[in-house]
């Protein structure tokens, strides 16, 4: 069991931080290596999460640490949506190859999982035409509005609330859109038939 660390970054942590963002164990990391971590007392953890399923060959590896400093030598960000750039295409390029064979794939690569799997739903139904999501009783897909209502198991109480949204004028345009969008799941909670949740807009 991890014992509490009273460094005073956790004290700054409760004052600075907002509790929207939990941190499951109370210590405070200053270096990792490997599959190692170290806090400030200079305790030493063995790391089973790895940024939760991001660090796939650990922490610092050489390599990675100079593609990163090569990388910052040219540019740290200007945003693809912004400006393209060669490695971001051709890391598309190969994941492509590696999962469609022969097939022809595209990529998009995202910040987080929620807004993956925000972008997999707004592209499945552009491209099948089709509103309907099916969600697994169980699943965890993220903390935005739209994957939450697809994760019944964070919920104690089905998310029934009428949510609003108002359009006021910008300086492009002086048309008003209100949008209503009525969440609502069946009444037994949380079997299989709770996660089927419907999501309608209405304008």
């Amino acid at each position: 069991m991890t014992e509490f660390n009273s460094s005073p970054v956790l004290a700054a942590r409760e004052n600075n931080v907002s509790r929207g963002v939990a941190s499951a164990h109370p210590i405070v990391i200053s270096r990792a290596a490997g599959s190692y971590v170290w806090d400030t007392t200079g305790k030493k953890y063995l790391d089973f999460v790895g940024g939760i399923g991001v660090l796939n060959v650990g922490h610092n590896h050489p390599a990675v640490v100079d593609a990163i400093k090569k990388q910052v030598d040219n540019f740290t960000h200007v945003c693809f949506q912004v400006g393209a750039y060669e490695p971001y295409v051709e890391l598309a390029g190969k994941l492509n190859a590696l999962v469609g064979g022969g097939e022809p794939y595209k990529s998009v690569f995202l910040t987080t999982g929620a807004e993956a799997v925000e972008n997999a739903i707004k592209i499945a139904r552009s491209h099948t035409q089709r509103s309907g999501v099916i969600a697994f009783r169980g699943g965890f897909h993220g903390r935005t509005s739209k994957t939450l209502v697809r994760s019944p198991r964070t919920f104690t109480t089905p998310p029934t609330r009428m949510s609003t949204v108002e359009f006021r004028p910008s300086r492009r345009s002086h048309r008003f859109r209100i949008f209503s969008i009525r969440r609502s799941c069946p009444s037994a909670w949380p079997p299989l038939s709770s996660s089927l949740c419907w999501a309608m807009a209405v304008s």
